[in-house]
């Protein structure tokens, strides 16, 4: 059986409001994954400037065969300009025990073809000792959820080979395409107003 998630916000008194009043936390109560609980945290990535070079060495290893021309230091830069509070761009963090995990992404454009489309869910990624347990599906609700507070009515994504996991979070395939040499699949999620 696979995580189930039932998530809620979770104020705190010495938590900065994110846009709109809404609190910068949520927490997910109850990932189950094989009979254990996982409680994690989501909060913006301004809040975690510190875990920035961590995230950009993961991202490397995940992504470098595809982005070679990226180095550590461009991707520091870009999770940098991410640093944001209530406007695009943006990111989050999952903390598992006050650690970060993962890292997911809202964006203006992901691809250059594509720009017409925006915002985007972008750069999501869970160390890979903490996958399959929840942490990326509640990333990618926390950043939807981000467009929807920013009245956007849909959300885009790139992937070159996770559609099935983003289609059981809501997400359908608007089309396929290239990006960087090799093939993948844009797809959207409609937003509820």
């Amino acid at each position: 059986m696979g995580p189930q998630s039932n998530y809620r916000l979770n104020p705190t008194a010495n938590q900065q409001p994110s846009c709109q009043g809404r609190p910068a936390r949520w927490v997910n109560l109850g990932v189950k994954q094989q009979e254990s609980n996982v409680t994690v945290e989501i909060e913006y990535l301004a809040q975690h400037l510190d875990a920035i070079p961590t995230l950009a060495r993961w991202h490397h290893a995940e992504w470098a065969a595809i982005t070679p021309h990226l180095g550590i230091a461009d991707r520091i830069a870009t999770f940098q300009a991410r640093a944001h509070r209530g406007a695009i761009p943006t990111g989050f963090v999952a903390l598992l025990d006050g650690t970060v995990v993962g890292l997911a992404c809202l964006v203006e454009s992901d691809i250059e073809s594509h720009q017409h489309l925006t915002p985007w869910l972008a750069s999501v990624l869970v160390a890979p000792e903490h996958r399959r347990r929840g942490i990326g599906s509640a990333l990618c609700e926390r950043t939807t959820e981000e467009a929807r507070v920013l009245r956007f009515l849909r959300v885009y994504l790139f992937t070159f080979n996770k559609q099935s996991f983003y289609a059981r979070l809501g997400w359908s395939v608007l089309e396929n395409t290239s990006y960087v040499g090799a093939l993948g699949t844009i797809m959207v999620r409609t937003l509820a107003a």
